[in-house]
């Protein structure tokens, strides 16, 4: 798979070091550094773009301001993307009126288009265009696999875990070194604790779900209390927590947040 990151700033930094250390060998990634200031809305697009861009098959648009969100369909149009992927970890990076809006040019150019907030609670779903599917497998929301010392037993400690899907900046990689060694009983709090020490840049404003009109809808997330109407870096946080819990449980994986 060819990918394009278009980064901006140090945040699509991190996340962009942490995937080309990391995504399977097989895909190959390339990135665009923004511009750093950009006005809110992009009235002239070609006073920005680059005269060519690596050719991708998945854009990955990691924006520090509005401007680079509003940037995003000519950024694909340009490499000739057939999927766009928004990350989004501060709102006041990608309002929610211009993401509905990018959204819609996406769809205009027939350029899928997904934009999780955060963006580490991407997770597969067969609703998904293909590329965006086969990044959230290994990328978004993450999944680990935890072995208990005296197995199930209470008291035990994790021995060890592996990572089925990880958080695109590489918070999991952090949990999952720090974890072994931990009470069971205690692992699913300290991950939340080792989330915020790698530490997790999410936006701390709190951030309601949105249905597409803009309406805020009785959506799985909402009917979650831990998920109601917190901030993106609270979201990411009780994500870390129970994919340890999940993992010790041996449960299944949940569902998408989007």
């Amino acid at each position: 798979m060819h990918i394009l990151l278009a980064i901006q700033g140090p945040w699509g930094q991190r996340i962009a070091d942490h995937l080309g250390d990391s995504a399977p060998p097989d895909w190959q990634i390339a990135v665009w550094q923004g511009p750093t200031a950009l006005p809110l809305n992009v009235d002239d697009p070609e006073e920005f773009l680059p005269d060519r861009l690596e050719t991708a098959e998945l854009l990955v648009v990691l924006p520090e301001s509005a401007g680079l969100t509003d940037l995003a369909p000519d950024l694909a149009l340009r490499c000739g993307a057939q999927a766009v992927l928004l990350g989004i970890d501060k709102r006041r990076w990608a309002p929610r009126g211009l993401v509905r809006q990018v959204r819609q040019r996406m769809e205009r150019a027939d350029i899928a288009c997904a934009a999780p907030i955060p963006f580490c609670s991407l997770a597969p779903n067969s609703r998904q265009h293909p590329l965006i599917r086969a990044f959230a497998e290994r990328f978004g929301r993450p999944e680990l696999r935890c072995i208990i010392q005296n197995g199930a037993a209470q008291g035990g400690r994790i021995e060890a875990c592996h990572i089925i899907r990880e958080t695109p900046c590489g918070n999991t990689r952090y949990i999952v070194q720090h974890l072994p060694g931990t009470p069971r009983d205690h692992a699913a709090e300290q991950a939340g604790l080792l989330h915020h020490y790698y530490p997790c840049w999410g936006g701390m404003e709190t951030d309601p779900v949105q249905s597409a009109g803009g309406q805020v809808t009785p959506s799985k997330r909402q009917r979650d209390s831990n998920h109601a109407d917190h901030s993106p870096l609270h979201i990411a946080a009780t994500m870390a927590q129970k994919s340890v819990a999940r993992a010790i449980q041996n449960t299944e994986p949940e569902g998408e947040i989007e």
